[in-house]
């Protein structure tokens, strides 16, 4: 699916330009969700599991230190590219080798799951993919949700900063997951369960997975009017919102492991499904022994989006905010390990039924509030941007001071124009990332910051008055998004920041009608906490009376007040906590002093097993050892660079010495045909026999004579 990591990381002729260039404006880092405008929305690991169908139960690979792979694959100078790479390790003969597998898993992982940064082969998933080869389980799963969730952060910084965004790493898994729950606004949806998908072949067969149907869907190039569009619909929400796209997961194979339909019988997928709705921490990054890399965690909270996995809405309690911060770096391996496993002992109740589209009314009110008075507030001046006439929502009714809507909806015909051109203005890069370079948009920060439950509770109001009553003011929706608009400040929860509607100016007299419901509506707030806790419906009535004449600011002060009985749960729990406390506290004494006495002890065997000044020996020691070692090494080679130069020396003499010997019978040979003796000899033998003819030719001439 990877085509590079600077684009979006579907493959080319699949992406999908105009869900992709909107959808980030509307996630939040804090809640790790998307904030849409029938609710909040974030990819879960029910959704890894149906589409991807990657392991979430087993153990993560950053929970421990991957062994060191015992062979090295080809580096970026020797393969340039994934096609060199696959060239110098795919063969078509003979068994896969464990080298030949591991490749493969390598290419995989960085290419088409995690999509690294990279545009060639590199070492970063290779320890994994060992791993993976060798047949050892490992939670991808979950690292994989971690990895998308922190890229969307990442994205929101680049975002609050005015950055380039470039969807680099696993988004094409948020393509995919956008069109299965907004499949509803895509025209000609197919029915999933009759798409096809290649095989090797190239023949199509029937899909086995979600994830094979959703890759095969159509892409769109990016048009403004289009992205327009999808913004319009995840700011304005959906009436009839998706939560349930797996009704059909009975006609997919995949995935083996986890049946939706069988939840009630099957041991497995319910022991998966408890893990899906357990809120974690995520893991984020991998400990590898060619790299350092510090493992990371990414908060995992199922309350925010409960009605995708089948159970009843409620107000998130962001209990998670409380203990730790939503995402952060780890400093060592067995931090990680306790990080990772801090929640597998929470157990939460398996519904006997999934209901995907329940909400209590308590979430109603929260949401209500936060939607009118911060969502519409904070990302309605993008909105203006694409549609003139948001200036007064069609749901809404005009309140005095918005004179600027009144203007735009006297426009007529003309708003439509006038659409379409903000739309370009809005996406100033259209024509440039044609090509489909998703990352080539800046856009302002769209994020939420959540820092206790209280905060999100003192938002309450009454959905039904919050409809009626918007904050809409001149600087509430600015005429344009200039260098100096900073959308940071809109996305507060602080009620101070709100300001009031033009209906109520800010020196205007209480009226007398008013005055006395709100006297007694001050006695009844000054009642014990208790009172109003079991019993608020007078206050609630009053407010409900009189709001209309309240300024905004006072009416988000009074509604937390008087809708206290959604705390009397919490409040019941948190007596019976501080009752248990008390009765706990001579058991707090003999733990105390256990632990003074032991810290007592530990500090005496400390001073007694110091080791600091051995450890540091131990170090020296170890690293003269591998200098001796090492110098060993090359002694050893040279001692066996010397044994095979005599060894050489002497297979060359024995050689030599042949040759001699065979030299020297050819000589002897010759040898014996040669004269022995010398010249001089055989003359003297020669004038011997010359001096004896001359004596006797003497001895005749004397006798003669």
């Amino acid at each position: 699916m990877a085509e590079s990591s600077n684009t979006d990381t579907t493959a080319s002729g699949l992406k999908n330009e105009n869900i992709l260039k909107t959808i980030g404006y509307f996630w939040s880092d804090a809640l790790n969700c998307f904030m849409f405008g029938h609710g909040p929305m974030t990819p879960t690991l029910l959704d890894v599991a149906m589409i991807t169908g990657l392991d979430i139960a087993s153990p993560s690979p950053s929970a421990f230190k991957l062994p060191k792979v015992p062979f090295t694959l080809s580096s970026k100078k020797e393969c340039t590219s994934w096609g060199a790479y696959l060239n110098r390790y795919m063969k078509n003969k003979g068994p896969v080798t464990e080298r030949e597998h591991t490749a493969f898993l390598n290419f995989w992982l960085e290419h088409f799951i995690f999509c690294g940064p990279s545009l060639a082969p590199t070492k970063n998933y290779l320890s994994l993919a060992y791993e993976l080869a060798k047949g050892t389980q490992l939670g991808l799963g979950k690292l994989f949700l971690g990895e998308i969730y922190r890229s969307l952060q990442l994205m929101s910084v680049k975002l609050f900063h005015r950055k380039t965004v470039k969807t680099g790493g696993p988004w094409w898994f948020i393509q995919l997951w956008a069109q299965l729950y907004f499949q509803n606004q895509i025209p000609d949806f197919p029915p999933l369960t009759t798409c096809t998908f290649p095989d090797v072949n190239g023949k199509e067969i029937r899909c086995t997975s979600y994830g094979q149907a959703l890759y095969g869907l159509p892409g769109s190039r990016l048009i403004p009017k289009e992205a327009a569009g999808w913004f319009k619909i995840f700011f304005q929400g959906l009436d009839n919102p998706l939560f349930d796209p797996y009704t059909e997961s009975a006609n997919f194979e995949n995935p083996v492991s986890f049946r939706l339909g069988d939840l009630a019988d099957d041991a497995g997928t319910q022991h998966l499904y408890s893990i899906m709705i357990r809120p974690c921490f995520l893991p984020v990054g991998m400990s590898t022994s060619n790299r350092i890399t510090k493992p990371g965690y990414e908060c995992y909270q199922p309350v925010v989006a409960a009605r995708q996995l089948g159970l009843g809405q409620v107000p998130p309690h962001f209990f998670l905010h409380h203990l730790t911060a939503s995402r952060a770096d780890l400093p060592d391996i067995i931090t990680a390990q306790r990080c990772y496993t801090f929640f597998d002992a929470l157990a939460i109740p398996i519904p006997h039924d999934l209901r995907f589209s329940f909400t209590t009314d308590g979430f109603e009110t929260w949401w209500s509030m936060w939607k009118t008075h911060v969502f519409r507030k904070a990302l309605g001046p993008l909105l203006r941007e694409l549609d003139a006439e948001y200036d007064i929502p069609a749901d809404q009714p005009s309140t005095e001071g918005t004179s600027s809507g009144a203007e735009e909806t006297s426009q007529g015909d003309s708003s439509s124009g006038n659409s379409e051109r903000s739309a370009n203005h809005f996406l100033l890069q259209a024509e440039e990332t044609s090509s489909g370079d998703v990352e080539e948009i800046q856009m302002p920060s769209a994020t939420l910051d959540l820092a206790t439950p209280a905060v999100a509770a003192a938002q309450m109001v009454n959905p039904s008055q919050s409809a009626e009553k918007p904050i809409v003011t001149a600087s509430a929706v600015p005429p344009s998004l200039g260098e100096g608009y900073d959308l940071s400040s809109l996305l507060s929860f602080d009620p101070e920041s709100i300001e009031p509607t033009s209906s109520k100016a800010g020196g205007e007299p209480i009226p007398s009608t008013v005055r006395g419901p709100l006297q007694r509506l001050k006695d009844l707030l000054s009642a014990p906490t208790e009172t109003l806790i079991e019993d608020s419906e007078e206050a609630k009535g009053i407010l409900e009376d009189i709001q209309l004449h309240l300024p905004m600011t006072l009416q988000v002060k009074l509604w937390p007040a008087v809708t206290l009985p959604v705390f009397k749960s919490r409040v019941q729990s948190a007596r019976q906590r501080i009752a248990l406390r008390h009765s706990q506290l001579p058991l707090r004494a003999d733990i105390a002093e256990r632990c003074r006495r032991l810290n007592e002890k530990k500090a005496a065997l400390d001073a007694k097993t110091d080791t600091s000044a051995t450890r540091a020996e131990l170090e020296t020691l170890r690293k003269e050892l591998e200098d001796l070692e090492e110098r060993v090494r090359v002694t050893k080679q040279l001692i066996q660079d010397k044994e095979a130069l005599v060894a050489r020396s002497q297979d060359e003499a024995k050689s030599l010495t042949a040759g001699l010997k065979t030299d020297l019978a050819e000589i002897r040979t010759l040898s014996h045909q040669l004269v022995t003796g010398k010249d001089e000899d055989d003359k003297a033998e020669i004038a011997e026999a010359d001096r004896v003819r001359v004596d006797a030719i003497l001895a005749l001439g004397v006798f003669l004579q």
